[in-house]
C-alpha cells in the first residue's frame, strides 16, 4: 500500500512539473511574440526619422550631456535649439493621411510596344485642408514622382502619365504612396493608399488568312475515322441489317444490286485547335526567340478566336483554354521560360489528357529543337490529329515540308508567318 502511494504521489509530482515547463514555455513564447511586436512598432517609427533627423537628436544629446557635465550654457542653448526643431517638425507630420489617391489605366491591355496612359487622381478627404505632398507610384522596376498641392476638403488633383512597353509581360502599377515631410526633412512618413494595377502587355500579333485555307485548311470541322450511321460526311454503302434506319437505305443502289443498302457515314466533330510552346529555356538561343515564338503562337489564337474555334494553349508551362483572345493572350504575356522546363513531350501529353478532343494541334519551338525533336514530340498526339511543327530560326531563309500526318515550317520573323501558313513557301 506504501509503494502504490508513493508512486502515486510521485506521478502527482511529475505531471505537476510537467504542467510548470508547459506554462513557462507559454510564457516566454508569449514575451517572445510581444517582443516581437514591440520591436516592429519602434523600427516602424524609428523609419519616421531620416538620417538628418537622427544626426539632429544625436547632436541635441551630445551638447545637453556635454553642458550639463561641463556646465557650458552654449551647449545647453544649442540642446534646447535641437530639441524644439525636433518637436516643431515632428508636429508637421503627425496624425493619418487623409489623402485618397486612385489610378487608372487606359487601357489596361496594349500590345508590346505601345504605350498606355494612366490618371492619378489624389483627393483630400479630411474636412480640413491638407498639406502639400508627393505621391510616390512604383510603375515596374521605376517609381513615378508627382508632386499634389495643398487641397481644400473635397478637392482633387489630376496628374497624367504614361506607361512605355518595350517588351510583352505584366507591368505592376501601385499601390501609390503618399510621403509627408517637414521643410527641414527631419522626419518622413510614408502611407500607401489605393490598391495596384496590372498592365498586361500582349506578344505582337500578325493577322492571318482564316481557318480553313493553307496549312490550316482541315480546321472547318474534321471527319473522325469512326463511322456512323447518322452524320454528315458520306462514307460508304453496306448491307441492311435488322435495327437500321430505313430513311438511310439507298433505293437506287439496292434496286441495282438485288438487295437492301444503306448509307455508312464518317463522324464529323467541331475542331478543336491545340497550340503547345515549347517550355524548355534550352531550346532557345536567345530571349528574342521566345517573344517570336510567343508572337506565333499569339497569332494562331487569335486567328482561331475569330473563326469561333476553341483552342488550348500551353505555353511555357503556362495553360489556357477557351474562345475568347484576351485570355489566351493574357496567358502568353504571363509566359516566362522555365529553365530545365517540361519540354514539348510532357507538354502534350498533358494537353492531351486535359483536351481528349483535339483535332489540330501546332507545336512551336526555338531554333536549338532540331525537326527530328518536334517529330517525335507530335507521336504524342493521337493518330487522328493533324500536326503542324513551326520552328523558329532567325536568319534563316522561311521554308515548308509538307508530311502525311507532320507539316514542318521554318519561320525566321515573324512576318515570315502568313505566307508559310499560307503554304505558299516552297521546301
Amino acid at each position: 500500500m506504501r509503494l502504490r502511494n508513493g508512486r502515486r504521489a510521485t506521478g502527482e509530482r511529475v505531471r505537476r512539473l510537467r504542467d510548470a515547463a508547459s506554462a513557462a514555455t507559454a510564457r516566454i513564447a508569449a514575451g517572445a511574440a510581444a517582443g516581437r511586436v514591440a520591436a516592429a512598432r519602434v523600427r516602424r517609427h524609428l523609419r519616421v526619422v531620416t538620417p538628418l533627423g537622427q544626426s539632429v537628436t544625436v547632436v541635441g544629446a551630445l551638447a545637453w550631456l556635454a553642458g550639463w557635465r561641463l556646465g557650458w550654457q552654449e551647449l545647453m542653448v544649442a540642446a534646447g535649439a535641437c530639441l524644439v526643431l525636433l518637436v516643431l517638425a515632428g508636429l508637421l507630420v503627425v496624425g493619418r493621411s487623409a489623402l485618397r489617391v486612385d489610378v487608372v489605366l487606359q487601357p489596361g491591355r496594349v500590345v508590346a510596344g505601345d504605350p498606355s496612359a494612366g490618371q492619378l487622381t489624389a483627393t483630400n478627404t479630411a474636412s480640413r485642408r491638407s498639406a502639400a505632398m508627393q505621391v510616390e507610384l512604383p510603375v515596374g522596376s521605376g517609381i513615378a514622382s508627382f508632386d499634389v498641392p495643398s487641397l481644400t476638403p473635397g478637392a482633387t488633383a489630376d496628374e497624367v502619365f504614361v506607361v512605355p512597353t518595350e517588351r510583352r509581360g505584366v507591368i505592376p502599377v501601385g499601390p501609390a504612396t503618399s510621403l509627408r515631410s517637414d521643410p527641414l526633412g527631419l522626419f518622413h512618413r510614408e502611407a500607401a493608399t489605393g490598391s495596384g494595377l496590372e498592365l498586361i502587355v500582349h506578344p505582337r500579333t500578325v493577322p492571318l488568312p482564316p481557318f480553313g485555307s493553307g496549312l490550316l485548311r482541315d480546321l472547318e470541322g474534321l471527319t473522325t475515322r469512326d463511322l456512323s450511321v447518322s452524320d454528315l460526311a458520306f462514307h460508304a454503302l453496306r448491307e441492311y441489317a435488322p435495327g437500321d434506319d430505313q430513311r438511310h437505305v439507298h433505293w437506287r443502289s439496292s434496286a441495282k444490286a438485288g438487295r437492301l443498302l444503306v448509307r455508312q457515314f464518317q463522324d464529323t466533330r467541331r475542331s478543336a485547335l491545340c497550340v503547345v510552346v515549347d517550355g524548355d529555356a534550352a531550346g532557345y538561343g536567345d530571349d528574342q526567340e521566345i517573344e517570336t515564338t510567343l508572337s506565333v503562337a499569339g497569332s494562331l489564337v487569335v486567328r482561331a478566336c475569330r473563326d469561333g474555334l476553341t483552342s488550348t494553349l500551353d505555353a511555357l508551362g503556362r495553360v489556357a483554354r477557351g474562345t475568347v483572345a484576351n485570355v489566351l493572350l493574357d496567358t502568353l504575356a504571363r509566359a516566362e521560360p522555365q529553365e530545365d522546363g517540361p519540354g514539348l513531350t510532357v507538354q502534350i501529353s498533358r494537353a492531351v489528357a486535359r483536351e481528349p478532343d483535339i483535332s489540330f494541334a501546332v507545336l512551336v519551338a526555338g531554333s536549338r529543337r532540331a525537326p527530328e525533336d518536334l517529330q517525335r514530340a507530335a507521336a504524342r498526339f493521337p493518330g487522328e490529329v493533324r500536326v503542324v511543327g513551326i520552328r523558329v530560326v532567325p536568319g534563316e531563309l522561311a521554308a515548308l515540308r509538307v508530311g502525311d500526318r507532320v507539316t514542318l515550317a521554318q519561320v525566321p520573323e515573324l512576318r515570315d508567318l502568313p505566307g508559310v501558313v499560307l503554304g505558299g513557301v516552297p521546301a
